[in-house]
C-alpha cells in the first residue's frame, strides 16, 4: 500500500476498507467518525468549500484555507475536505475572538496566509466578518455537521466531484504555523512528501499498527495534536481518541482516565501535561495504564523529575517507566526528529555544569555541579542530526556542545548547503544548543533563550523553573526571566515576572513579600543570580499555541509598564 500512497488524498481512500476511527469525546458522551466514511463524507464536503473559495481564490491567486474549528471531528472533516478539493489547509487556533492573544494571532495568520476562505465557529462567523470590513476574504460556518451519507446527494455533487471542483492535488499538505515561544509564528509549508515521510517514520519508530489506540488532548491546530492525533492514526489505520483541550485544562485526570478506559496503547503530550497529571490525579490507583507503550513527552525540555513523578503517581495503575519515549521535534521537521528507542528507558544523565559552560559533555563529579539532563533519543529513520559551531563553522564531534542541524525526508525547512572542508553542510539549523552522546541527542535549550550574566551563560527555561517552584503559591510552568540590564531595571541581574494560582486570593503585603523572598533565595542558592520579582494574576503572561510563554512579548510588556505587581485574583479554572 505505501508505494501507492503519493497524496494524502490517497490516504483517504484507501482508507474507505478501513477500520479505524476518531473518536471525540464530549460531555454528552463519545461520538465516531469513521476512517471508512471519510471519502465520502469529506468528498461532499470539499465540493461545498471549493465553491465558497471560488471568488476568494481568484482574488488571491492562492488557495489557502484557514481552517478554525473548536469542534475537532469538524476540524477533522474541514482538513480533509480541503485537501480533496485542491486547497491548502491552514489550521488556525479554536478561541473565542473576545480572547486578546487569539484575535491578535488569528488576524496575523489570516494577514500572513492571505486565504481564499475561512472556516469558523458558526457562533463567530459575524464578528469575524466585522474584522475584514473589506470583505475579500469569504468567512464560512460548516452550518452545523455534514453526514457521511446523503450530504453529496443533496448538493447534487458526488465525492469525486471535488477535485475537479478544486483544481487539483495541491503538493502542499498543509502550511503550519509555529508556536512563536521565541519570536512570532511563521508559516511552514509541510508538502506530501514531508508529512507521508513523517508517516512511515513514525509507523516503524513507535511500533504504531491497527491494533493502536491514540489517546491524547493537544489541539489539533498545534503539529503534535495534528499528526499524532490526525494523520498518523489515519496512516496505521487505528483508532484516536480526541480529548478537547479545555477538558484537560479544567480537569486534567481526564487524560488518565480516557488513557484507562480506552486501553490506550500511545499518546503524546509537553512535559507540563505530564507534571500536571502527577500533581492533580487524585486517585491514580483507579486507573489501568499497563496497556500504554509509548507515553511520548516533546514540544519542551523534557525535566527528569516530570519523567520521576509521572511513574511515581501512577505505578499502582500499572504504568511503565519504560513507556517514556522523550522525543525532539519541531515544526519545520513536519514533527519528530529524534525519539527514545522502543525497548529503552529513558537515558538519565548528570553533567558538569562547568563543563558544559565550557562546551563539553563531562559527567558530572560534584553534585553541587550538576545539571541533570534527559536524552531526547535517537535519530528517526533516515534522519540525520548533527551539531555543529554556532559561528556558522563546521561539524563537531560527539560531546561538544553546539548548535543542532537536521536533515532528512520530513524536514520541510532546509538551508542553502555550505562547504565547509568536510563536504556539503547539511539540511537545517534549528537554533537549538545540544550534543550527542552515543548517538543520542541531549538539548541544553534554544540559542535566543540564552542569556549572560557575568559572562556566564544560563538558559531562561532552566531558571524559569527554578522560580516556579520556589514557592508553593506560584503558578507551574507560567515565569519568565530576562537580564535587567536590557529591561531598564537595575540593580539586580534579572527580571522575573512569575503567576500566581488560580486559586490564591489578593495576598497581604507579608504574603507577597514571603513569595519575593523565596524567589530571590532559590535563585540565589542555585545559580548566585540576584533577581527582581514581579508577581501578577493566573492569565497575565501571553502563551502561545501550545502553552509556553511568549519571552519576547513578555519583555517588551515589562518595558512598557503593563507587570505592576500583585492584584486581585479571582478564583477561576484549574491551573494548567
Amino acid at each position: 500500500m505505501d508505494d501507492a500512497i503519493t497524496h494524502l488524498n490517497d490516504l483517504v481512500e484507501a482508507r474507505r476498507h478501513g477500520t479505524g476511527r476518531y473518536v471525540g469525546l464530549t460531555p454528552e458522551g463519545p461520538r465516531v467518525l469513521a476512517f471508512a466514511d471519510l471519502a465520502e463524507l469529506c468528498g461532499a464536503l470539499a465540493v461545498r468549500l471549493a465553491r465558497a473559495a471560488a471568488p476568494g481564490r481568484e482574488a488571491e491567486g492562492r488557495g489557502n484555507v484557514l481552517i478554525a474549528l473548536g469542534d475537532p471531528l469538524a476540524f477533522i472533516q474541514c482538513f480533509f475536505a480541503a485537501s480533496l478539493a485542491g486547497l491548502v489547509p491552514v489550521p488556525g487556533p479554536t478561541r473565542s475572538l473576545r480572547h486578546p492573544g487569539h484575535r491578535r494571532r488569528l488576524l496575523a495568520i489570516l494577514a500572513a496566509s492571505r486565504p481564499c476562505l475561512v472556516v469558523v465557529d458558526d457562533a463567530i462567523v459575524p464578528e469575524l466578518r466585522a474584522l475584514l470590513p473589506d470583505g475579500r476574504t469569504p468567512v464560512t460556518g460548516l452550518g452545523g455537521p455534514v453526514e457521511p451519507r446523503g450530504a453529496g446527494a443533496a448538493a447534487g455533487a458526488r465525492p469525486g466531484d471535488a477535485t475537479d471542483a478544486g483544481g487539483g492535488r495541491a503538493d502542499v499538505c498543509y502550511e503550519q504555523y509555529t508556536s512563536g515561544s521565541t519570536a512570532q509564528p511563521r508559516p511552514i509549508a509541510i508538502r506530501q512528501r514531508h508529512v507521508l515521510a513523517q508517516l512511515r517514520q513514525a509507523a516503524e519508530a513507535f511500533g504504531e499498527s491497527r491494533d493502536s489506540v491514540s489517546v491524547n488532548w493537544t489541539p489539533l491546530f498545534h503539529d503534535m495534536g495534528l499528526v499524532t492525533s490526525v494523520l498518523r492514526p489515519l496512516w496505521s489505520d487505528c483508532t484516536s481518541v480526541l480529548i478537547e483541550p479545555r477538558a484537560f485544562a479544567t480537569r486534567p485526570e481526564c487524560w488518565p482516565a480516557a488513557l484507562s478506559e480506552w486501553r490506550a496503547t500511545h499518546t503524546s503530550a509537553p512535559d507540563f501535561g505530564y507534571a500536571l497529571c502527577a500533581a492533580r490525579t487524585a486517585r491514580p490507583q483507579a486507573y489501568d495504564l499497563r496497556s500504554l507503550v509509548v507515553a511520548r513527552s516533546a514540544g519542551e525540555p523534557v525535566r527528569a523529575r516530570t519523567l520521576a513523578a509521572f511513574s511515581a503517581a501512577f505505578a499502582p495503575a500499572g504504568f511503565d517507566p519504560a513507556a517514556f519515549k522523550p522525543s525532539y521535534g519541531l515544526a519545520e521537521a513536519t514533527l519528530t526528529v529524534t525519539s527514545c528507542p522502543l525497548d529503552a528507558l529513558p537515558k538519565v544523565v548528570e553533567f558538569s555544569r562547568g563543563g558544559l559552560e565550557r562546551g563539553r559533555a563531562e559527567p558530572a563529579t560534584d553534585p553541587r555541579d550538576a545539571r541533570v539532563l534527559v536524552s531526547c533519543g535517537l535519530p528517526m529513520p533516515g534522519t540525520t542530526v548533527t551539531v555543529r559551531r554556532e559561528s556558522g563553522g563546521g561539524r563537531l564531534r560527539e560531546g561538544e556542545v553546539g548548535e543542532v542541524w537536521i536533515a532528512g525526508p520530513q524536514i520541510a525547512v532546509v538551508a542553502e548547503s555550505e562547504g565547509d572542508g568536510g563536504g556539503e553542510r547539511p539540511g537545517f539549523g534549528t537554533g537549538d544548543l545540544g550534543f550527542l552522546s552515543e548517538g543520542e541527542l541531549f538539548l541544553l535549550g534554544r540559542g535566543r533563550d540564552r542569556f549572560q550574566v557575568r559572562g556566564q551563560n544560563f538558559y531562561s527555561h532552566e531558571v524559569e523553573d527554578v522560580v516556579a517552584a520556589a514557592d508553593p503559591r506560584l503558578r507551574p510552568g507560567r515565569a519568565v526571566v530576562f537580564p535587567a540590564e536590557t529591561s531598564g531595571a537595575r540593580g539586580s541581574a534579572l527580571v522575573v515576572v512569575a503567576e500566581l494560582r488560580r486559586s490564591i486570593g489578593l495576598l497581604t503585603d507579608a504574603q507577597e513579600r514571603s513569595v519575593v523572598a523565596a524567589i530571590v533565595t532559590a535563585l540565589s542558592r542555585e545559580f548566585e543570580l540576584s533577581a527582581a520579582p514581579v508577581l501578577v494574576p493566573a492569565g497575565t503572561l501571553p502563551l502561545t499555541t501550545s502553552g509556553k510563554v511568549r519571552r519576547g512579548d513578555c519583555r517588551q510588556r515589562y518595558a512598557a509598564g503593563e507587570f505592576t505587581g500583585a492584584e486581585a485574583v479571582s478564583v477561576g479554572a484549574e491551573d494548567h
